[in-house]
């Protein structure tokens, strides 16, 4: 299972160390259960690098 969401992050272009940290972060922080699709790796936002 873990090689296949690396996979999809990958394709998805998302570091996947970045991407299981920022979604385990939001799980702990008390992420609503009802806005999981928020979470998956496709809608993992990046953050820019024009906010400085």
């Amino acid at each position: 299972m873990l090689a296949s969401l690396v996979a999809t992050c990958k394709m998805s272009g998302v570091n996947p160390v970045d991407y299981l940290a920022a979604t385990l972060r939001a799980i702990l922080d008390g992420h609503p259960q009802n806005r999981i699709k928020d979470l998956m790796p496709w809608c993992y936002a990046k953050p820019s690098s024009l906010a400085a």
